[in-house]
Protein backbone atom coordinates (compact mmCIF):
# COMPACT_ATOMS: atom_id res chain seq x y z
CA UNK A 1 0.00 0.00 0.00
CA UNK A 2 1.05 3.57 -0.87
CA UNK A 3 1.66 5.87 2.25
CA UNK A 4 -0.22 8.96 2.33
CA UNK A 5 2.10 11.57 3.17
CA UNK A 6 0.34 14.09 6.36
CA UNK A 7 1.21 17.15 7.38
CA UNK A 8 0.01 18.57 10.70
CA UNK A 9 -0.19 22.26 11.16
CA UNK A 10 -0.05 23.54 15.16
CA UNK A 11 1.03 26.65 16.65
CA UNK A 12 3.72 25.18 18.99
CA UNK A 13 4.92 22.03 20.84
CA UNK A 14 3.73 23.37 24.63
CA UNK A 15 2.43 21.38 27.52
CA UNK A 16 -1.62 21.75 26.55
CA UNK A 17 -4.35 18.97 25.50
CA UNK A 18 -4.09 19.91 21.75
CA UNK A 19 -0.36 19.13 21.42
CA UNK A 20 -0.45 16.17 23.62
CA UNK A 21 -3.27 14.92 21.43
CA UNK A 22 -1.64 15.73 18.67
CA UNK A 23 1.30 13.24 19.79
CA UNK A 24 -1.16 10.73 20.78
CA UNK A 25 -2.85 10.77 17.32
CA UNK A 26 0.72 10.54 15.78
CA UNK A 27 1.66 7.53 17.70
CA UNK A 28 -1.52 6.01 16.62
CA UNK A 29 -0.98 6.31 12.94
CA UNK A 30 -0.11 3.38 11.37
CA UNK A 31 3.64 3.80 9.89
CA UNK A 32 3.05 1.53 7.26
CA UNK A 33 -0.22 3.92 5.70
CA UNK A 34 1.04 7.17 6.18
CA UNK A 35 4.09 9.28 6.09
CA UNK A 36 3.86 11.87 8.95
CA UNK A 37 4.64 16.03 8.95
CA UNK A 38 4.24 18.22 11.24
CA UNK A 39 4.53 22.33 10.72
CA UNK A 40 4.86 24.97 13.09
CA UNK A 41 4.20 28.24 13.35
CA UNK A 42 6.81 28.79 15.95
CA UNK A 43 9.24 26.16 16.86
CA UNK A 44 9.39 25.88 20.68
CA UNK A 45 7.84 24.15 23.40
CA UNK A 46 8.22 21.97 26.24
CA UNK A 47 6.99 18.92 23.88
CA UNK A 48 9.23 19.16 20.55
CA UNK A 49 11.39 16.34 22.00
CA UNK A 50 8.61 14.37 22.34
CA UNK A 51 7.59 14.01 18.74
CA UNK A 52 8.92 10.49 17.53
CA UNK A 53 12.11 10.70 15.55
CA UNK A 54 10.72 9.47 12.18
CA UNK A 55 8.31 12.64 12.14
CA UNK A 56 9.31 15.56 10.13
CA UNK A 57 9.62 18.62 12.08
CA UNK A 58 8.65 21.98 9.18
CA UNK A 59 8.57 25.09 10.37
CA UNK A 60 6.17 28.02 9.36
CA UNK A 61 9.12 30.36 8.63
CA UNK A 62 7.07 33.49 7.21
CA UNK A 63 4.70 33.42 10.04
CA UNK A 64 7.82 32.81 12.86
CA UNK A 65 9.10 35.99 10.68
CA UNK A 66 6.51 38.15 10.82
CA UNK A 67 4.38 37.07 14.09
CA UNK A 68 5.13 40.53 16.01
CA UNK A 69 3.23 41.97 13.36
CA UNK A 70 0.37 38.91 12.93
CA UNK A 71 0.04 39.69 16.59
CA UNK A 72 0.57 43.54 17.00
CA UNK A 73 0.21 45.09 13.57
CA UNK A 74 0.68 48.55 14.93
CA UNK A 75 3.11 48.40 17.21
CA UNK A 76 5.33 46.65 15.01
CA UNK A 77 4.62 47.96 11.77
CA UNK A 78 7.55 48.62 9.67
CA UNK A 79 6.00 51.22 7.58
CA UNK A 80 2.36 52.98 7.09
CA UNK A 81 1.22 49.81 4.87
CA UNK A 82 0.43 47.57 7.12
CA UNK A 83 -1.30 49.35 9.53
CA UNK A 84 -3.60 50.92 6.87
CA UNK A 85 -3.97 47.44 5.24
CA UNK A 86 -5.00 46.27 9.49
CA UNK A 87 -7.63 49.20 9.65
CA UNK A 88 -9.28 48.58 6.16
CA UNK A 89 -8.95 44.82 7.19
CA UNK A 90 -10.95 45.44 10.31
CA UNK A 91 -13.47 47.62 8.97
CA UNK A 92 -14.12 44.78 6.65
CA UNK A 93 -14.66 42.02 9.38
CA UNK A 94 -12.42 39.80 9.04
CA UNK A 95 -7.77 39.73 8.89
CA UNK A 96 -7.81 38.15 5.88
CA UNK A 97 -6.97 40.68 3.74
CA UNK A 98 -4.21 41.84 6.01
CA UNK A 99 -2.96 38.42 6.48
CA UNK A 100 -2.75 38.23 2.81
CA UNK A 101 -0.88 41.74 2.70
CA UNK A 102 2.01 40.27 5.50
CA UNK A 103 2.31 36.71 3.52
CA UNK A 104 1.77 37.44 0.19
CA UNK A 105 1.77 34.17 -2.04
CA UNK A 106 5.33 32.80 -0.33
CA UNK A 107 5.31 28.84 0.78
CA UNK A 108 7.05 27.74 3.55
CA UNK A 109 7.23 24.53 2.39
CA UNK A 110 7.81 23.52 -1.34
CA UNK A 111 6.04 20.09 -1.61
CA UNK A 112 2.29 18.55 -2.31
CA UNK A 113 0.94 17.14 0.37
CA UNK A 114 -2.13 13.80 0.17
CA UNK A 115 -3.89 15.30 3.35
CA UNK A 116 -3.07 18.93 5.30
CA UNK A 117 -4.56 19.58 8.98
CA UNK A 118 -4.85 22.34 10.41
CA UNK A 119 -4.70 20.82 14.15
CA UNK A 120 -5.15 23.95 16.09
CA UNK A 121 -8.54 25.19 15.28
CA UNK A 122 -10.14 27.22 15.99
CA UNK A 123 -7.48 29.70 14.78
CA UNK A 124 -8.10 32.16 12.21
CA UNK A 125 -4.54 32.84 10.81
CA UNK A 126 -3.55 29.09 10.69
CA UNK A 127 -6.96 28.10 9.57
CA UNK A 128 -6.87 30.72 6.63
CA UNK A 129 -3.16 29.73 5.95
CA UNK A 130 -3.54 25.86 5.67
CA UNK A 131 -5.72 25.87 2.62
CA UNK A 132 -4.06 28.84 0.67
CA UNK A 133 -0.13 28.17 1.47
CA UNK A 134 -0.22 24.61 1.90
CA UNK A 135 -0.43 22.03 -1.37
CA UNK A 136 -2.49 19.50 -0.74
CA UNK A 137 -4.68 17.16 -2.25
CA UNK A 138 -7.22 17.10 0.79
CA UNK A 139 -7.45 19.39 3.57
CA UNK A 140 -9.19 18.68 6.87
CA UNK A 141 -9.57 21.53 9.98
CA UNK A 142 -9.76 20.48 13.54
CA UNK A 143 -11.91 21.92 16.06
CA UNK A 144 -10.83 21.27 19.75
CA UNK A 145 -12.97 23.60 21.72
CA UNK A 146 -16.83 24.51 21.62
CA UNK A 147 -17.11 27.80 19.66
CA UNK A 148 -19.82 28.94 21.27
CA UNK A 149 -17.60 29.32 24.58
CA UNK A 150 -14.63 30.60 22.24
CA UNK A 151 -13.53 33.39 20.28
CA UNK A 152 -14.04 33.02 16.62
CA UNK A 153 -14.82 35.16 13.65
CA UNK A 154 -17.73 34.34 12.02
CA UNK A 155 -16.87 36.18 8.66
CA UNK A 156 -13.42 35.18 8.35
CA UNK A 157 -14.57 31.64 9.29
CA UNK A 158 -17.07 31.28 6.60
CA UNK A 159 -14.43 32.50 4.47
CA UNK A 160 -12.10 29.59 5.38
CA UNK A 161 -13.91 26.75 6.44
CA UNK A 162 -15.36 26.01 2.81
CA UNK A 163 -12.11 25.39 1.67
CA UNK A 164 -11.64 22.14 3.65
CA UNK A 165 -12.98 18.80 2.67
CA UNK A 166 -13.87 17.72 6.28
CA UNK A 167 -13.85 19.08 10.10
CA UNK A 168 -12.98 17.13 12.96
CA UNK A 169 -14.52 17.87 15.95
CA UNK A 170 -13.70 16.21 19.05
CA UNK A 171 -17.12 15.90 21.37
CA UNK A 172 -20.44 15.65 20.10
CA UNK A 173 -21.39 18.23 22.16
CA UNK A 174 -18.67 20.74 20.56
CA UNK A 175 -19.85 19.14 17.03
CA UNK A 176 -23.51 20.37 17.92
CA UNK A 177 -22.58 23.78 18.39
CA UNK A 178 -20.47 24.07 15.58
CA UNK A 179 -22.93 23.37 13.12
CA UNK A 180 -25.60 25.64 14.72
CA UNK A 181 -23.38 28.64 14.04
CA UNK A 182 -22.45 27.11 10.60
CA UNK A 183 -25.09 24.85 9.60
CA UNK A 184 -24.27 24.91 5.94
CA UNK A 185 -21.05 23.54 7.04
CA UNK A 186 -22.76 20.59 8.69
CA UNK A 187 -22.20 18.06 6.06
CA UNK A 188 -18.61 18.42 6.12
CA UNK A 189 -18.24 17.79 9.86
CA UNK A 190 -18.21 15.02 11.97
CA UNK A 191 -16.66 13.93 15.34
CA UNK A 192 -13.17 12.25 15.63
CA UNK A 193 -12.70 11.55 19.03
CA UNK A 194 -9.12 12.39 21.02
CA UNK A 195 -6.67 9.54 21.36
CA UNK A 196 -5.21 8.95 25.09
CA UNK A 197 -2.23 6.65 25.42
CA UNK A 198 -3.53 5.12 28.76
CA UNK A 199 -0.49 3.10 29.24
CA UNK A 200 2.33 5.48 28.27
CA UNK A 201 0.01 8.06 30.66
CA UNK A 202 0.39 5.15 33.79
CA UNK A 203 4.06 4.64 32.88
CA UNK A 204 4.91 8.17 33.22
CA UNK A 205 3.29 8.58 36.41
CA UNK A 206 6.46 6.33 37.65
CA UNK A 207 9.06 9.15 37.30
CA UNK A 208 8.67 11.04 40.54
CA UNK A 209 6.49 10.97 43.95
CA UNK A 210 4.17 13.21 45.02
CA UNK A 211 3.79 13.81 48.78
CA UNK A 212 0.42 12.64 50.28
CA UNK A 213 -0.13 14.51 53.33
CA UNK A 214 -1.32 11.81 56.20
CA UNK A 215 -5.04 11.60 57.13
CA UNK A 216 -5.72 13.71 54.01
CA UNK A 217 -7.63 13.25 51.14
CA UNK A 218 -5.58 14.09 47.88
CA UNK A 219 -7.51 16.11 44.77
CA UNK A 220 -6.07 16.74 42.07
CA UNK A 221 -6.40 19.05 38.84
CA UNK A 222 -4.30 19.42 35.70
CA UNK A 223 -5.30 22.53 33.89
CA UNK A 224 -3.65 25.62 32.73
CA UNK A 225 -4.50 28.56 34.63
CA UNK A 226 -6.49 31.20 33.23
CA UNK A 227 -10.10 32.05 32.95
CA UNK A 228 -12.07 28.71 31.39
CA UNK A 229 -10.71 26.24 33.39
CA UNK A 230 -12.48 27.78 36.31
CA UNK A 231 -9.27 27.85 39.39
CA UNK A 232 -11.32 31.24 41.00
CA UNK A 233 -14.21 28.73 40.71
CA UNK A 234 -11.59 26.12 42.52
CA UNK A 235 -10.53 28.47 45.16
CA UNK A 236 -14.57 29.04 46.41
CA UNK A 237 -14.77 25.20 46.11
CA UNK A 238 -11.35 24.82 48.61
CA UNK A 239 -12.92 27.18 50.87
CA UNK A 240 -16.22 25.36 51.30
CA UNK A 241 -14.64 21.90 52.25
CA UNK A 242 -12.57 23.86 55.07
CA UNK A 243 -15.52 25.54 56.23
CA UNK A 244 -17.43 22.27 56.08
CA UNK A 245 -14.14 20.42 57.87
CA UNK A 246 -13.11 18.33 55.10
CA UNK A 247 -9.51 17.53 55.45
CA UNK A 248 -7.80 17.80 51.80
CA UNK A 249 -4.76 18.71 50.16
CA UNK A 250 -5.53 19.93 46.53
CA UNK A 251 -2.71 20.18 43.81
CA UNK A 252 -3.84 22.14 41.05
CA UNK A 253 -1.19 21.68 37.94
CA UNK A 254 -0.67 24.08 35.26
CA UNK A 255 0.65 27.23 35.08
CA UNK A 256 -0.87 30.36 32.94
CA UNK A 257 -1.64 33.76 33.32
CA UNK A 258 -3.67 33.10 36.96
CA UNK A 259 -1.01 31.20 38.59
CA UNK A 260 0.37 34.12 40.56
CA UNK A 261 -2.80 35.63 41.11
CA UNK A 262 -4.92 32.61 42.73
CA UNK A 263 -1.49 31.60 44.77
CA UNK A 264 -1.86 35.42 45.97
CA UNK A 265 -5.59 34.89 46.67
CA UNK A 266 -5.41 31.59 48.00
CA UNK A 267 -2.94 33.30 50.80
CA UNK A 268 -5.16 35.91 51.08
CA UNK A 269 -7.88 33.72 52.05
CA UNK A 270 -6.17 31.80 54.32
CA UNK A 271 -6.50 28.41 52.19
CA UNK A 272 -3.42 27.68 51.00
CA UNK A 273 -2.02 24.91 53.19
CA UNK A 274 -5.13 22.86 51.37
CA UNK A 275 -5.14 24.67 47.99
CA UNK A 276 -1.66 24.22 46.58
CA UNK A 277 -1.19 25.62 42.76
CA UNK A 278 1.93 23.59 41.98
CA UNK A 279 2.96 25.62 38.73
CA UNK A 280 3.46 24.20 35.30
CA UNK A 281 4.67 20.55 35.18
CA UNK A 282 5.92 18.97 32.08
CA UNK A 283 4.62 15.21 33.42
CA UNK A 284 1.74 15.70 35.56
CA UNK A 285 1.07 12.21 35.81
CA UNK A 286 2.32 11.70 39.08
CA UNK A 287 -0.01 14.09 41.04
CA UNK A 288 -2.89 12.21 38.94
CA UNK A 289 -1.89 8.99 40.04
CA UNK A 290 -1.38 9.85 43.70
CA UNK A 291 -4.93 11.72 43.92
CA UNK A 292 -7.86 10.48 45.90
CA UNK A 293 -10.55 12.61 43.50
CA UNK A 294 -9.73 14.15 40.26
CA UNK A 295 -11.45 17.66 39.65
CA UNK A 296 -12.12 19.49 36.54
CA UNK A 297 -13.82 22.64 37.10
CA UNK A 298 -13.79 24.35 33.78
CA UNK A 299 -16.17 27.06 32.01
CA UNK A 300 -15.48 25.94 28.62
CA UNK A 301 -13.66 22.71 27.14
CA UNK A 302 -14.05 21.32 23.44
CA UNK A 303 -13.10 17.27 24.64
CA UNK A 304 -10.41 17.73 27.70
CA UNK A 305 -7.97 15.29 27.07
CA UNK A 306 -6.88 15.46 30.66
CA UNK A 307 -10.30 14.37 32.24
CA UNK A 308 -9.34 11.26 29.92
CA UNK A 309 -6.26 10.88 31.37
CA UNK A 310 -7.53 11.05 34.42
CA UNK A 311 -10.11 8.22 34.02
CA UNK A 312 -7.20 6.10 33.25
CA UNK A 313 -6.43 6.01 36.60
CA UNK A 314 -9.37 5.35 37.84
CA UNK A 315 -10.18 7.37 40.48
CA UNK A 316 -13.07 9.39 41.31
CA UNK A 317 -14.36 12.16 38.91
CA UNK A 318 -15.80 15.39 39.43
CA UNK A 319 -16.17 17.85 36.79
CA UNK A 320 -18.76 20.67 35.40
CA UNK A 321 -20.81 20.71 32.80
CA UNK A 322 -18.54 21.29 29.47
CA UNK A 323 -18.54 19.94 26.04
CA UNK A 324 -16.72 17.12 26.62
CA UNK A 325 -17.86 16.08 30.30
CA UNK A 326 -20.04 13.56 28.23
CA UNK A 327 -17.30 11.34 28.22
CA UNK A 328 -18.28 10.41 32.13
CA UNK A 329 -21.70 10.33 31.89
CA UNK A 330 -22.74 6.80 33.68
CA UNK A 331 -19.47 6.37 34.91
CA UNK A 332 -20.32 4.66 38.77
CA UNK A 333 -17.87 6.70 40.53
CA UNK A 334 -18.36 10.15 38.12
CA UNK A 335 -20.56 13.08 39.07
CA UNK A 336 -21.11 16.23 36.60
CA UNK A 337 -21.92 18.72 38.55
CA UNK A 338 -23.13 22.66 38.69
CA UNK A 339 -20.46 25.25 38.88
CA UNK A 340 -21.97 26.13 42.32
CA UNK A 341 -18.78 25.58 45.10
CA UNK A 342 -21.50 24.06 47.72
CA UNK A 343 -22.71 21.29 45.08
CA UNK A 344 -19.02 20.85 44.22
CA UNK A 345 -17.83 20.68 47.54
CA UNK A 346 -21.02 17.99 48.34
CA UNK A 347 -19.38 15.97 45.08
CA UNK A 348 -15.97 16.31 46.63
CA UNK A 349 -16.92 15.27 49.92
CA UNK A 350 -18.88 12.29 48.24
CA UNK A 351 -16.33 11.15 45.54
CA UNK A 352 -13.76 10.57 48.82
CA UNK A 353 -15.47 7.40 49.78
CA UNK A 354 -16.25 6.27 45.89
CA UNK A 355 -14.03 2.74 45.07
CA UNK A 356 -12.13 3.29 42.00
CA UNK A 357 -12.79 1.34 39.04
CA UNK A 358 -10.48 -0.10 36.09
CA UNK A 359 -11.01 2.45 32.82
CA UNK A 360 -8.24 1.53 30.64
CA UNK A 361 -10.44 1.39 27.90
CA UNK A 362 -11.41 5.57 28.02
CA UNK A 363 -13.70 4.84 24.75
CA UNK A 364 -11.31 7.56 22.75
CA UNK A 365 -12.12 5.70 19.97
CA UNK A 366 -9.47 5.66 17.31
CA UNK A 367 -11.00 6.92 14.06
CA UNK A 368 -7.80 6.59 11.87
CA UNK A 369 -9.74 4.61 9.33
CA UNK A 370 -11.79 8.33 8.70
CA UNK A 371 -8.15 9.87 7.73
CA UNK A 372 -7.83 6.93 5.77
CA UNK A 373 -11.46 7.58 3.61
CA UNK A 374 -9.92 10.53 2.41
Amino acid sequence: MKKRSIIFCINYMHTGGVEKSLLSLIDALPRDAFDIHIALMQHKGELLDSIPDDVTVHTLKSIERNKARLGFPLRHATDLSGPLSYLAAKLRGTLIPYYRHILGDERDIDRRFDIAVSYQGPSQLLDWYVPTHISADKYVAWIHFDIAHSFINPRTARIAYPLYDRIFVVSESARQSFCRLFPELAARTEVFNNIVDIDRVRALAHEYTVERPAGKTIVCTVARMNKAKGPRLALDVAAELIRKGFDFKWYWVGGDELLEPCRREAERRGISDSMDFVGLQSNPYPYMAACDVYVQPSLHEGFCITLAEARGFGMPVVCTPFSGSEQVAGQSNAQIVERDPHELAQAIIRASSMPRVDNRDTSTARDINKLLEL
